[in-house]
Order: structure tokens, then C-alpha cells, then sequence
């Protein structure tokens, strides 16, 4: 299909329902599978650069809503109750100012880099140089990634919440000229600015707040100038930029090579620093052109809430605006999202397992609840679950306007699509949510390295447990993995490590050919390297992939039966009671135990009825002494041992001791990556002595628990 087509498009897919992928004939090779491409569209390819891609959004309609965020309202004292809106023409005026300063930056020699210890500098010429963004999500960042597309220049993102180590590890070796910041990170830059030689300009943002100063309070932009004058840096406020940029625009610096530079993307870094994966103007175009034939949502409204330095959140924005939407930024507070998304309502929203698993969490507890609300909303769910699994449909017209119309008015109440990756999301979470919020809730499967275009559910199929076909223009296959237990001659479906291959497989990791060699294989066809992606999954019946486990984070317990910890980590973590799950196992031990931090609300009520007497979910101490208390902990464990019993997890899969913390895990103290994974390694350490505590006692008796439900 040449030209898209969105009626063409659904009629192909609901052709290919029953066999999504095609297998090229020929393509068996001894040790991996046959090479599977999408069914319905096999071979989609694109030229677009990402320059281009925000010109057909911006020639739908120039004068269209384009970036928006909230504003201060001075009479308020607090964020206005509205969105403010760049169009895409006053978008495209000021991501031309912003590189037309850079430009004259180049040529006044204030991107010049200090000497070097051998007393050298460096130069850079009009383009290839790169920039960095180091904030939380907001309008400001899209038009510097947006300028940089348009003058040929790399983006770097930094997650808001890396460290000072990181951050400047990640400055340095990027070798980022400029460096768009709000004046909270100042500081750190500047203590680090020896380590610093290529940075020399820093542009200050900061969030909507009161204008007026306080008494004897002096400029944060004139302090931070004064300071970083002493390291040859310069400061300008993000407003004199634009300002410059306008008085002296420049024409746009646009490269046709797909292989050039658009981006370094850093990894999260589970493990050691973040590796930079090196993202190229091709990557970018197909990725955002194929989603076309997948996602069916044109000028939609979108909210930014996800880490914009995430593949997943800067692809997805790149998308909007290809399609002429609309995309508004949160206020930046996580407990301010609800009311951010019932101003904005937005019709379309990406998510992650983590937030979908305390949703689904959520309404599972309000199932629960006594009297004439839980009965019906029992009710409402298990006709609309009836009514799904016989018909695919999301929307009834009785219980949806009796029920469900409360529940989808706290996302705002337009929402029609949402999507889900970065980690598998359980079939029955999935379904409940489609059914209780109306909404097609789809999952998609990628990574940094192919620009998070890998996989993705395709519409209105019905059936669960899968992220869908490969993507329209790109292959996949599996790998054995012999040791591990896994063939692709396994019945009845192949199973192996995940390989695909294709416009958007990135071109390694910059300064880190190791890495590089360990993770792209060169095919012997000659036609491209493939990218092993390290987690090992299944072609089902319909064609479609899934995920069952991760090669690298498989553990062995002392009995040699490998667990795939991460796996069974998200089905417990849906339990209402939890807000964050770790769980640890190694070859030395017979049995898995977990760290948990519980829900504040959900574990008062729970502490409440097991201790007999009022714990509230206010009161920090009270919740520490509830998790400390022995009846309580036993209790707890019980209910993921119910939970895992419901689920038909393994013996050895079920935890067997269990630690309450009420401490949450954080990139703050080491525990977390920025994309809010445990660092597996690192939580090991910090938490040995709860480790020796929970195997020095018996693993609990499984015997003891039935599965009933609380």
C-alpha cells in the first residue's frame, strides 16, 4: 500500500487476524527460526526524515493546537485551570529562532570548547555538534529537539531525575555544546564544569511559577551567569534566545542521510553507566511512518507525562505530531496527573505496565467493596467481561452509562486509545481495563535500540497474552537457546531469543564497539545486521509474538530450575496492596523472597482489620510499625501466595518470606534506574542484611493457604 489509506488499512488487518505473521519461505537457517514479516503489510518502508515528519503535521493545519501546558495564574497563586497553546506555525517561528541562535553561536566562537590538557580546543562547524536537554517534561523540550531536526544537530535527553555522576558522565561523553536546563540542575552543572570542556552555553527554563521576587531575592539567571562566568560558560535565559534568534533567522541546515546523527539515546543503566545508542534520521522515519498502519488515531489530543529522554515518550510525541495532534504537557507533580488529564482531556495515552497493573489494582479492591456499589460494579464488569470475550466489544450501553462513565471521567473522559510497553502486561489486567475505562488498550513490544518499533497488538484483536505481530517493515526471528531450554523447533511453537531487523535497528553504541558487537549479528545474507534483544519469546497460533522470559535476568535457583524473575515480579505487583515488589533468588538458595513496599491507603485499611485497631495511611510511623509487625508481614505474604495460587504460578515461583518497607524504592537512593527499574544488583547490596534475614528462617508452608480472595 503506496498511499495510506485508514478504511483500506483496517479491512487488511481484520483480513490477517487469524495469521498475523508470514514466515518467508526459504528463510530457515540451522539455530534460529524462519524469518517472519506482518502479514498485512509487509513491506512498508519510508524516506521521511525526522524534519519532515513535523512539516506534514504542521501543513494539516498551521494555525492547529500544537505544544500546551499550563500557565501560572498570579490571582490564583497556582496553575491555571486551562491549557496554553503553541500552534504549529508559532512552533515552527520559534524552533527556527532557537537554531538560528545556535548558528550564530557557532560563528561568534562561544561553542568553542576549553583546552584540553594539551592545551587544544575544539571547533565546531554549523552542524553535528550536539545539545542537550536535562528537565522534566514540558513544550520547550520538543521545540529544541524540533530545532536541532531542522539544522542537522543531535539531541541529548537526560532523564529529570539522573544524579550529578551520570548527568556530567552523560554530558561529557556526548560532548554536549549547549545545555537547556531548568535553574535547579545549575549547581551541579557548575560544580562539575572541569570535567566539562565541550559545554559552553547553558539556557535556564523554569516551571510556570510567581514572577514577583521575594525581598532582597536576586535573579536566579544573573546568579548562575556570575558563577558560571568563572568557567568560561555562557547563560541565557531560554526567552533571550528565542529573542536572538528572531532578530537574525537563519535558514534551516537540513540532511538527506538517513545515516545521519539525529540522537544519542542514552540507556537507563540497570547496571553499570547508561550506554548511547546512536539513532539515525532512517531509524526515525520508518518508525513514525509504520505507526500509521497501526495505531489509526489522526489530530488526536495527547498528554506528555512518561520521561521525554525515554524512546518510548519521544517516539510516541514524534507521532502526534506527524498526524497533526495536539500534545499537552503535565504539571510536572505525579499526584497532579488525574487533574492535569481532566483539564487537558486528552483522547489518546501511552502508559507502562507499572501504572496499568495499580489501576487494574485499584478496581479490583472497589470489586471487593460491601453493599450496593460493589455489587454493582461486580456486576458491570462481569457482563462487560462476558460480553468481550464473546463479542470483542469494550462499550455497553447500559453499565458503561451507569458505571463506566464515572471511571473513564477521571482520565478526562474522551480517552479511545491507549497503549502500553517497556515490560509484559498480564492478559487479565488488559481486559479488565478495556472493559472498565472503554478503551482499546493495546501493547506494544521495543526497545531503545530500534527505536521502540518492534511490535505492536493489532486492532480489535480480541485475543490476549501477546504484543502482537512484528511491525509493518521490518523482520523477526527467534535464536535457539539451548542452554535455557528454549528451540525453534520447540511444539507446538518456536521459541527462542528475539531478533529483528531493519530500517529502525539502530547503528550501535557510540565510543563502545564491544557492546556494539554483542548486540548486533550480521546476517548471511548480507542484507543488515540483526539486533538480539536478550529476551526470549514465542510465535503463538494467530502469528502474533510473546514474551515468556529474559535471557539475562533468568535466575537459577539451587534446585537448577531457572525463574524468570522480572515475570513473576509483575503478576505479584498487581496485588492492590502493592506499590512496588522485588523480588530475589539465587543459585545458592532453594526458594524466592521479596521486598515490598504496600500502598498507604490499601495497607491501613489491611494493617486495620489484622492488628484491630486504626492504623491510618497518614501517619508515617504508624505504617512503618504495621510493616514491622510480624502478624501483619504473614498476613501480607498469605495474600501473594492466594494471588500466585489464582494465577497457577510455579511452586518454586511463589514467594516463601517476605520484608514490608515503607520506604519506596528511587533513583534518590540508588535503587531504581530514571525509567523506574530496580537495580537489581545494586538493591542486592544495599538490602543483604533483610536478605540473610529472610532465609534464616523456613521458607512459609504453601499448604497453609487456600486461594480464596480476601
Amino acid at each position: 500500500m503506496s498511499t495510506f489509506n485508514l478504511e483500506a488499512a483496517e479491512a487488511q488487518w481484520a483480513a490477517h487476524l487469524d495469521k498475523q505473521m508470514v514466515a518467508v519461505p526459504g528463510s530457515k537457517e540451522e539455530g534460529f527460526s524462519e524469518i517472519y514479516k506482518n502479514a498485512a503489510f509487509p513491506e512498508v518502508s519510508a524516506d521521511t526524515t525526522a524534519y519532515d515528519l513535523f512539516l506534514q503535521g504542521y501543513n494539516m493545519d498551521p494555525n492547529a493546537n500544537c505544544l500546551g501546558h499550563r500557565p501560572w495564574d498570579e490571582a490564583k497563586g497556582d496553575l491555571a485551570d486551562y491549557f496554553s497553546w503553541r500552534t504549529y506555525a508559532d512552533t515552527e517561528t520559534e524552533r527556527t529562532a532557537l537554531g538560528s541562535a545556535m548558528s550564530a553561536w557557532v560563528e561568534q566562537g562561544l561553542l568553542t570548547s576549553r583546552p584540553d590538557e594539551k592545551g587544544q580546543v575544539d571547533e565546531p562547524g554549523m552542524v553535528d555538534f550536539s545539545v542537550a536537554y536535562w528537565g522534566a517534561n514540558r513544550p520547550e523540550a520538543t521545540v529544541v529537539a524540533l530545532a536541532l531536526n531542522a539544522y542537522s544537530r543531535c539531541v541529548v535527553s537526560l532523564y529529570d531525575n539522573y544524579d550529578a555522576a551520570v548527568s556530567c558522565y552523560i554530558l561529557q561523553h556526548s560532548k554536549s555544546r549547549v545545555l537547556f536546563t531548568t535553574s535547579s540542575y545549575i549547581p551541579i552543572v557548575l560544580r562539575n564544569a572541569e570535567k566539562l570542556p565541550y559545554l559552553k552555553v547553558l539556557v535556564i527554563l523554569d516551571h510556570p511559577g510567581p514572577a514577583a521576587l521575594a525581598h532582597g531575592e536576586i535573579e536566579k539567571e544573573q546568579l548562575a551567569r556570575e558563577w558560571a562566568a568563572l568557567h568560561g560558560i555562557h547563560v541565557f535565559s531560554y526567552k533571550d534566545v528565542v529573542n536572538q534568534g528572531l532578530a537574525s533567522p537563519r535558514p534551516h541546515i537540513v540532511s538527506r542521510d538517513p545515516n545521519h546523527l539525529d540522537a544519542l539515546c542514552y540507556t537507563s543503566g540497570t547496571t553499570g553507566l547508561p550506554k548511547a545508542s546512536r539513532i539515525t534520521s532512517g531509524n526515525c522515519g520508518l518508525g513514525i511512518e509504520g505507526l500509521r498502519y497501526v495505531v489509526f488515531q489522526e489530530k488526536m489530543v495527547a498528554i506528555s507525562y512518561l520521561p521525554l529522554a525515554h524512546i518510548l515518550e519521544r517516539g510516541w510525541e514524534m507521532y502526534v505530531l506527524r498526524v497533526g495532534g495536539s500534545i499537552g504537557y503535565y504539571s510536572g507533580k505525579v499526584e497532579r496527573l488525574l487533574e492535569d488529564l481532566q483539564i487537558l482531556k486528552p483522547t489518546a495515552m501511552p502508559s507502562v505496565p507499572r501504572v496499568l497493573n495499580r489501576i487494574a489494582g485499584q478496581i479490583e479492591a472497589q470489586l471487593e467493596a460491601p453493599g450496593l456499589k460493589g455489587f454493582l460494579l461486580r456486576r458491570a464488569v462481569n457482563a462487560k467481561i462476558k460480553n468481550y470475550n464473546e463479542t470483542g466489544a469494550i462499550t455497553h450501553p447500559f453499565w458503561d452509562r451507569l458505571v463506566f462513565r464515572k471511571v473513564r471521567a477521571l482520565l478526562g473522559g474522551r480517552i479511545n486509545f491507549m497503549f502500553t510497553g517497556s515490560a509484559p502486561c498480564r492478559p487479565d489486567v488488559l481486559r479488565l481495563l478495556r472493559v472498565a475505562l472503554c478503551v482499546d488498550v493495546r501493547e506494544g513490544y521495543g526497545q531503545t535500540e530500534n527505536c521502540a518499533y518492534a511490535t505492536f497488538m493489532a486492532p480489535h484483536d480480541r485475543h490476549l497474552g501477546s504484543v502482537g505481530p512484528v511491525n509493518p517493515g521490518i523482520e523477526l526471528r527467534l535464536r535457539d537457546c539451548p542452554d535455557l531450554g528454549y528451540t525453534t523447533s520447540d511444539k507446538p511453537y518456536p521459541r527462542g531469543e528475539i531478533m529483528f531487523r531493519g530500517q529502525t535497528v539502530f547503528t550501535g553504541y557510540e565510543g563502545d564497539e564491544k557492546k556494539t558487537a554483542e548486540t548486533l549479528m550480521e546476517g548471511k545474507d548480507g542484507r543488515g545486521p540483526w539486533l538480539l534483544t536478550g529476551d526470549v519469546g514465542q510465535i503463538d497460533q494467530y502469528g502474533r509474538l510473546q514474551i515468556v522470559d529474559r535471557v539475562k535476568n533468568l535466575i537459577k535457583l539451587a534446585q537448577g530450575e531457572y525463574i524468570a524473575i522480572e515475570r513473576v515480579e509483575g503478576l505479584f505487583a498487581s496485588l492492590p496492596l502493592v506499590q512496588q515488589l522485588w523480588l530475589y533468588g539465587d543459585s545458592y538458595q532453594p526458594h524466592l523472597v521479596g521486598v515490598c513496599v504496600p500502598e498507604p491507603e490499601p495497607f491501613a485499611e489491611f494493617a486495620s482489620r489484622i492488628l484491630k485497631r486504626s492504623v491510618s495511611a497518614a501517619d508515617q510511623k504508624a505504617l512503618e510499625e504495621a510493616a514491622a509487625d510480624p502478624a501483619v508481614n504473614e498476613a501480607f505474604l498469605r495474600e501473594f501466595i492466594k494471588l500466585g495460587k489464582r494465577q497457577k504460578v510455579g511452586t518454586l515461583e511463589q514467594i516463601r518470606a517476605l520484608k514490608l518497607r515503607m520506604e519506596p524504592f528511587s533513583p534518590e537512593n540508588g535503587l531504581m534506574t530514571p525509567t523506574l527499574k530496580i537495580k537489581r544488583q545494586e538493591a542486592a547490596k544495599q538490602l543483604k542484611k533483610d536478605l540473610d534475614e529472610l532465609y534464616s528462617h523456613p521458607p512459609y508452608d504453601l499448604s497453609k493457604v487456600n486461594d480464596a480472595k480476601l
